[in-house]
C-alpha cells in the first residue's frame, strides 16, 4: 500500500489560513493564487468557487476565476474549469472575458479551451437577448444602440429584423451594421434580404446608407441591381452615392449605368462617375469613348477629372 506523501507543514498551514478566511475579499486571496505552490493556488480556486456558489463572492470573483485557466499547473486549470463549468450564472465582466478569450485560443489544452469556449457561448447568448429586448425600447437612439450591440455580437438574424424600425437612424445602423457583418464573412440569411429591403427605403438618406452598405460589399448579386436602379433615382444624392458604390461592381453591371451617370443633369453626380470609371479606361473602350466626351463637359471639375483618367 502506497503512503501519500504528506505536504510540508507550511504549505498545509498556508492552505488552512486560506481556509480559515471569514468572507475574504480579491486583495485577501490574491496571496494564495500566487502561491508557488500549486497546491495552495488549488485550494484557493475552491474557495473562490464555494463563495461564488454561496452568493457571498466578492465583486470581480468570477474574473479572477477565469484568468486561473492560464495557471501553469495542470491541476490548478482543471480545478478552475470544474468551478467555471458548475457556475453558468456566474457574472464575468469585461476582464474576464478577456481571460476567457486567451483560454479559447487553440493552443491551450482541450479542457480549459472546452470551458472558456462554452461560456463564452453563453455570454454571448445571454448578451444577444439583451441586446435584442433593447429593440423594443421607445427611444430611438436605444435601439440605435441595440444595434451597434448586435453587430457586435454578429447577430446578423437580430440586426436585421431592425430593418423595419420606424426611425430613420436605427434603419441607417442597420445598414451600416450589416456591411460590418459581412467583413470577415459571407452575410447570412437574413441579413441580404434586409440590405435589399433598405435599398428600397422611402427615406433617401436610409438608401444612401444601404447603397454605401453594397459598396463596402464589394456590390455582390443581386443586390447591386438595385444599385444600377437607383442611378435614376429622384434625388441627385441617392444617383452620386450609387455612382460610387458601382465602383466595386463587375464592370458588365456597372459600365453602360455610369456611362449613362455622365449625362446626368447634376455635376456631384457626373464627376461621381468619372471617378468610378476611371479604373476600366484601359480594358473597356466604351469607357475610353465615354470619358473622351467627358472632356467637353460644361463643368471645369468634370474636364478636369475625365483628362486625369484618360491619363492614368
Amino acid at each position: 500500500m502506497s503512503i501519500k506523501p504528506v505536504p510540508p507543514p507550511s504549505m498545509l498551514a498556508r492552505v488552512l489560513d486560506l481556509q480559515a478566511l471569514d468572507r475574504p475579499t480579491l486583495a485577501d486571496l490574491d496571496p494564495y493564487l500566487r502561491d508557488p505552490e500549486a497546491a495552495v493556488r488549488e485550494a484557493a480556486v475552491h474557495v473562490l468557487g464555494r463563495l461564488l456558489h454561496t452568493g457571498d463572492a466578492p465583486r470581480g470573483a468570477a474574473d479572477t476565476l477565469a484568468w486561473t485557466l492560464a495557471d501553469p499547473d495542470l491541476r490548478v486549470r482543471e480545478a478552475a474549469a470544474r468551478t467555471l463549468d458548475d457556475l453558468p450564472e456566474a457574472v464575468v465582466g469585461t476582464d474576464g472575458v478577456e481571460a476567457l478569450l486567451l483560454a479559447a485560443a487553440p493552443d491551450r489544452d482541450g479542457r480549459v479551451r472546452g470551458t472558456a469556449t462554452a461560456l463564452l457561448d453563453a455570454l454571448v447568448r445571454a448578451a444577444t437577448e439583451l441586446y435584442a429586448q433593447g429593440l423594443q425600447e421607445d427611444e430611438p437612439h436605444i435601439r440605435v444602440q441595440a444595434v451597434l450591440g448586435l453587430v457586435t455580437l454578429r447577430a446578423a438574424a437580430e440586426v436585421a429584423e431592425a430593418a423595419d424600425d420606424p426611425a430613420r437612424e436605427v434603419r441607417v445602423a442597420v445598414a451600416g451594421g450589416l456591411a460590418r457583418l459581412a467583413e470577415d464573412a459571407a452575410l447570412p440569411e437574413p441579413a441580404p434580404s434586409a440590405l435589399d429591403h433598405l435599398l428600397c427605403d422611402h427615406d433617401p438618406v436610409v438608401r444612401m446608407a444601404a447603397i454605401d452598405a453594397v459598396g463596402e460589399l464589394g456590390a455582390p448579386e443581386p443586390l447591386v441591381g438595385r444599385v444600377v436602379t437607383a442611378t435614376a433615382h429622384t434625388s441627385w444624392q441617392v444617383r452620386r452615392r450609387a455612382a460610387l458604390a458601382l465602383a466595386f461592381a463587375a464592370p458588365d453591371v456597372a459600365v453602360q449605368p455610369l456611362v449613362r451617370a455622365l449625362r446626368d443633369r447634376i455635376v456631384d453626380v457626373r464627376r461621381a462617375a468619372v471617378q468610378s470609371l476611371e479604373q476600366w479606361v484601359p480594358t473597356h473602350p466604351e469607357v475610353l469613348t465615354a470619358l473622351t466626351e467627358a472632356l467637353s463637359d460644361s463643368d471645369p471639375g468634370v474636364r478636369t477629372q475625365a483628362r486625369w483618367a484618360l491619363s492614368s
